[in-house]
Order: structure tokens, then C-alpha cells, then sequence
């Protein structure tokens, strides 16, 4: 549950911020008409998403990696263009006296909005829409407690995140106008970078021959994907700085009446406000306990299992054959010339096919991996792997191994692993 909860809220905060923006400035800027339209687009294209979702999983259209590319450079150009027209629109309400100017800008700008938004609903929520069908593992039921437990953190996570899209929008669209510019550029920036981050993520895991990322780049990659939760952490402490000022602002009241009747009604609607910002401020703040406190819970590393005896002679380190020929992990640690421990794995896969490689990742480090009843899990990210995948690279696959059978075992070769010694 708490694994659940933390991964959707990791994968899909910025949805519901870019959603209250584009609908509050629609709200405030656009007339009826123009908020009936964006109600059905938005509507249209969560049913298209969730669609998109089942075929992606179900392999009914082919789907990869460069595909998500495509959809981050979509995001970012259109967000920063939706950007740049968030701030001109108040500007050209107050001194354009073109009507029909003034109404393709609103709509210019309410289309970027919602076209923003639908590049990164299409690459953020699949993935997440798809996970109640991966609940029920090998052997599971579907009446079990685990899968409740997941289902539960799925339910959980995509209703807290549609209350924290209700009190944001709440709070701008009953703040000051230009509220909505400043928030429209912070998400930019700090979305900007998360994207880029991701950006960096699938280049390295998947096209790495075709763009070559910096040296700098490859030797911080863990701390670079570290970034993403603290772009979430700030992004939060921003909103709750920014609801902790929209409440004390409504202390008061600041518009001027001409009875007591219009006096009560404006107490009543600062006592409405102050407790959306309030509500607003714990959100932002359970969904920082999740980020700290239940990630950390629910990304617990596990105790690897011990190293297994082999036969070193020269440069080859040999294996029997029936030591791992039984369908389990079998892990292995050679010392470098350095001292350095090198963890490498053997799985086998079907008859005397195996699957070997260093026991680390190119995405999550040197963490290893573990087994869970019949599957192979990254002890970081908690992925499972496809065991006919595992020797071959990409992904949170091991970095490959080469290796060969011969004489009855499998054998390795110490200049392979001497290589790669700077892993661990």
C-alpha cells in the first residue's frame, strides 16, 4: 500500500498543479463558453489516457522509450509557451480594446494549457493507470490481502491528489490574478526540471549510442535521479508557503462593503478561503511525509543473499553447472586488485541458458538484486525482472557479464570484472 501511494504521488504530483492552473485562468480570464469547452476536452482526454493506458499494457499498439521523448520535448515547449502567454493575457485585459484580439489570446492560451497538459498526462499516467493489472503476482489471488493493500494505496493516492487539484484551484482562483502567473512559472521551471531529469534517465537506460551523455552527467547519475524528489520536496514547500500567506491574508477583510449584510457575506468567504488554504497547507504536507518518511518505508533495501563458492584458476573463475541449475539467484563476489568487492549474478532461464551480470544497474546503482518467490527484483526501484532479459542490456537489467559454458560450468573471466570494479 504505502509503495503504491508513494509511486503514483511521485509520478503524477505535477498533474493536478498544471490542471488547477489551466483552470483557474480559464475561470478568470475566459468566458462561459470557453470553461464549457475545456471541462469537455479535459474530460475527452482523460477518457483517451485511460484508454492509451489498457492498449499500452495489453501490447495492442507498440509503445517504447523514444515515444516518451517525444512527449517530454512536447511538454516542454508548450508549457513554456503557455508560460509566456499566462503573463501576457492580464497585461492585454487591462489595455487591449481589440475584442475579438483579446478573445484569440484567451483562447491561444487556454489551448496551450490544455495541450500541455494532455503531452504529460499521456507520458505520466499510463504507467501508473496500468498497475492494478501487475497487483496479483505468480500464484497470487485477487482475494488476497496483498492485492487489497494495493488497490487501497492505488485508490488512496489518485483521491488525494484529486483533493490537492480541488484546493489549489481554490486558493488561485479566489487570490490576486497575478497569483496565477507567478504559480504558472514556478510549475514550468521545477516540472522543466523533473522532465529533464527523466529526459537524461531514458537516454541512459535505452539510447545510449545515439546521444551521448556528458562524462559529468554519467559519473553523478544517482545523484541526478535523487534531484526529481527534492524538485517535489521544494515544489511543495513552495505551495505551502504560498497557502500559509493566501490563509493569513484572509485574517482580514480587505474589500470594502456598504452594510452589515455585505460584511457578513465577506467574513463568510474568508472564512471559506482560510480553510481551503489550510487544507491545502496539509496536503502539502502529508504528501511530504510521503515523499520523506513513506518512500523511505517503502523502498527499504533488502539483505542481499550471501556469496557462493566458486573455482579461480588465472583469469577464470569456473562455476558448476549444478550449483545453478536449479532456477534460483545465485550471487558471486570477486575481489579487484583494489580491494573492491565485485558482486556478480547467475539465473538460469531455460535447459542451460543463463542469465549473467554484475549485480548493479546503470539506473540504480549498485544495490543489487534479490529473489522474491519466482521473480528477480531490483533491490532499489522494487521492478521486476524478465528473466530472458537478464545478461542482455537496458533498463534496470544487471549490466551484462560476458560469460560461457564449457567443461561443465560457466565461466567468467577476472578482466571483465576488473572493468567494472569502480561499480561497487
Amino acid at each position: 500500500m504505502a509503495k503504491n501511494l508513494y509511486q503514483i504521488v511521485q509520478n503524477l504530483l505535477f498533474l493536478p498543479l498544471l490542471l488547477a492552473i489551466i483552470t483557474s485562468l480559464a475561470s478568470r480570464f475566459g468566458s462561459g463558453r470557453s470553461r464549457r469547452i475545456h471541462s469537455i476536452f479535459i474530460g475527452i482526454i482523460f477518457a483517451l489516457a485511460l484508454v492509451f493506458s489498457l492498449m499500452r499494457d495489453r501490447r495492442i499498439i507498440k509503445y517504447n522509450q523514444i515515444n516518451n521523448i517525444y512527449l517530454i520535448f512536447a511538454t516542454l515547449g508548450l508549457s513554456l509557451a503557455y508560460c509566456i502567454m499566462a503573463w501576457i493575457l492580464p497585461a492585454m485585459q487591462t489595455k487591449c480594446q481589440r475584442k475579438k484580439l483579446l478573445g484569440a489570446a484567451e483562447n491561444l492560451t487556454g489551448l496551450l494549457g490544455l495541450l500541455a497538459f494532455s503531452a504529460l498526462l499521456f507520458y505520466r499516467l499510463p504507467p501508473m493507470a496500468s498497475l492494478p493489472f501487475h497487483f496479483v503476482g505468480m500464484d497470487e489471488s485477487y482475494f488476497s490481502t496483498d492485492f487489497l493493500l494495493r488497490m487501497t494505496g492505488w485508490i488512496l493516492a489518485f483521491l488525494l491528489l484529486f483533493l490537492f487539484f480541488l484546493a489549489f484551484r481554490k486558493v488561485l482562483l479566489t487570490s490576486q490574478k497575478k497569483c496565477t502567473s507567478v504559480c504558472t512559472t514556478f510549475y514550468l521551471v521545477l516540472n522543466s526540471a523533473a522532465l529533464l531529469i527523466s529526459l537524461i534517465g531514458i537516454i541512459n537506460s535505452y539510447y545510449r549510442r545515439k546521444f551521448k551523455l556528458p562524462k559529468f552527467v554519467k559519473k553523478n547519475l544517482l545523484t541526478i535521479f535523487e534531484l526529481e524528489n527534492k524538485i517535489l520536496l521544494f515544489t511543495l514547500i513552495i505551495l505551502i508557503a504560498f497557502a500559509a500567506a493566501f490563509t493569513v491574508y484572509n485574517i482580514k477583510i480587505h474589500e470594502e462593503y456598504a452594510n452589515a449584510a455585505e460584511h457578513r457575506k465577506l467574513k463568510a468567504n474568508a472564512k471559506k478561503n482560510r480553510r481551503w488554504g489550510i487544507f491545502l497547507i496539509l496536503l502539502s504536507l502529508y504528501f511530504c511525509i510521503d515523499l520523506t518518511v513513506i518512500r523511505k518505508f517503502s523502498q527499504k533495501i533488502v539483505e542481499l543473499s550471501p556469496s557462493e563458492e566458486f573455482q579461480i584458476e588465472g583469469n577464470e573463475i569456473f562455476i558448476p553447472l549444478e550449483q545453478i541449475a536449479d532456477g534460483h539467484l545465485h550471487r558471486f563476489t570477486w575481489t579487484s586488485e583494489k580491494g573492491k568487492k565485485v558482486r556478480f549474478i547467475v539465473v538460469q532461464k531455460k535447459g542451460n541458458n543463463f542469465g549473467v551480470g554484475f549485480d548493479a544497474c546503470e539506473v540504480c546503482g549498485n544495490v543489487g538484486y534479490y529473489e522474491r518467490g519466482d521473480e528477480v527484483v531490483c533491490n532499489r526501484c522494487d521492478v521486476v525482472m524478465n528473466r530472458n532479459t537478464i545478461g542482455l542490456k537496458g533498463g534496470c537489467n544487471p549490466i551484462p557479464l560476458y560469460s560461457k559454458i564449457e567443461d561443465g560450468g560457466l565461466k567468467v573471466y577476472t578482466e571483465d570484472l576488473e572493468k567494472e570494479a569502480n561499480r561497487f
